[in-house]
């Protein structure tokens, strides 16, 4: 008998009740328990005065997405859940929401959906259309699922450095999932930590996303910081003003900082937009997206300082801080580099030393692989005295 079938079996009260009693948990930010969240939706039906719809998604502040392995690895699951929610709360009208990207994930469940009497929708879950119905996570309907087939065992989903998603046992260290050894920050969730926090256990960490990432010394915390503020940026619906100016402020300063033009005062304006977007904000992306920014910039200060006041990426990641020239003692001339360079910027001729035009130059690097004579350093240092007009190979003098 599948999970479905059993959870038919029973009254709609004692499915509920067995959701208490085996202390089902609501997934994602909102986790608690999840009875009370089905009674709370109830609630708030009952107030609207609406037809109940159990709507399953992402939360909608997840970027990563990489919880989305769970449906992909057994969507037959997602929806017996979805059902069994929809049977407790007493309704017919089941949704389940993919990120908008996702359309033809989307039309590949169609069937299963259909199987499930559910609708599948490619679009942001919008929170206020969505009033007064019962909005659950992915991963509760796998967990009710499970429950109702007598397979349930608690945890917490998570992938590891980008890895297959796997659920591990509330106790679990992260230490014991990630080899963090030089590792410089840890992002669980949508937190980052410090190293030592990796003898938090998975439910100590509060991993709604299910991300667990190492960052080492190679990874620029202001960088890093910028990409998960940029895609906030592009999945969020623009449609209430804490969240679309708050992303856009603090995505611009995090990109001002990187580029070299920060300024100090960026560090105490990130703190009070992401404050304010944390409370004022009606759905997860505008509560929960500036969270990166706050802990890279309360934690992190010194990177920040580095960049703001030193002119300068700890990391070498961010190429307005990188200088790349040609070593004219160790050029021979080969013109290797003029073959692989994208934007022709290097100018030079055989037997001459080469020179880098540092305006047009993106650094990419490209010619650095290229040099047979390891001529060609890229440095976050002062740059050396340089020929300024094209010199014979040898030739080359400081004065």
């Amino acid at each position: 008998m599948g999970a479905l079938e059993q959870a038919k079996t029973m009254s709609r009260e004692d499915v509920l009740n067995k959701i208490e009693a085996l202390k089902l948990q609501e997934a994602g930010i909102h986790a608690g328990p999840l009875r009370a969240h089905l009674d709370a939706a109830l609630a708030e039906n009952a107030e609207e005065g609406t037809e109940l719809t159990v709507a399953a998604a992402l939360n909608n502040g997840d970027t990563d997405q990489v919880l989305l392995g769970v449906l992909r690895g057994g969507p037959e699951k997602i929806f017996e859940g979805l059902a069994i929610a929809a049977y407790a709360l007493g309704t017919e009208k089941k949704v389940l929401y993919l990120p908008e990207a996702d359309a033809e994930l989307a039309k590949s469940l169609e069937n299963t959906a259909a199987k499930y009497q559910a609708e599948v929708k490619a679009e942001f879950l919008n929170i206020r259309e969505n009033k007064g119905n019962a909005l659950i996570h992915i991963v509760t309907c796998a967990d009710l699922a499970d429950a109702f087939a007598d397979q349930y065992t608690p945890g917490v989903y998570v992938s590891v450095n980008g890895g297959e998603v796997k659920k591990a046992a509330p106790d679990t260290k992260i230490a014991d999932l990630a080899d963090t050894e030089g590792a410089k920050a840890l992002l669980l969730g949508y937190r980052l930590h410090q190293p030592e926090d990796a003898q938090l256990t998975v439910a100590e960490a509060g991993i709604a996303n299910g991300v667990v990432r190492v960052l080492t010394e190679k990874d620029c915390i202001v960088a890093e910081t910028e990409k998960k503020l940029t895609a906030s940026r592009k999945q969020s619906c623009g449609k209430c003003v804490f969240c679309r100016e708050g992303l856009i402020q603090l995505q611009y300063m995090q990109k001002e900082i990187t580029e070299g033009r920060g300024k100090a005062e960026y560090l105490d304006l990130t703190k009070e937009i992401g404050e304010a977007m944390c409370y004022s904000t009606p759905c997860t992306m505008g509560q929960v997206s500036a969270e990166v920014a706050l802990t890279a910039t309360e934690l992190f200060g010194k990177e920040y300082e580095a960049h703001i006041k030193k002119k300068n990426c700890p990391a070498g990641v961010c190429s307005s801080f990188v200088n790349i020239y040609i070593d004219p003692k160790l050029c021979s001339g080969c013109e290797e580099c003029v073959d692989v360079c994208p934007k022709d910027c290097i100018e030079g001729k055989a037997k001459y030393i080469h020179m880098i035009d540092d305006f047009d130059c993106t650094k990419c690097g490209k010619c650095i692989e290229a040099c047979p004579e390891d001529a060609i350093v890229q440095t976050t240092g002062k740059v050396p005295k340089l020929p300024n007009r094209l010199t014979k190979v040898g030739k080359f003098r400081k004065h």
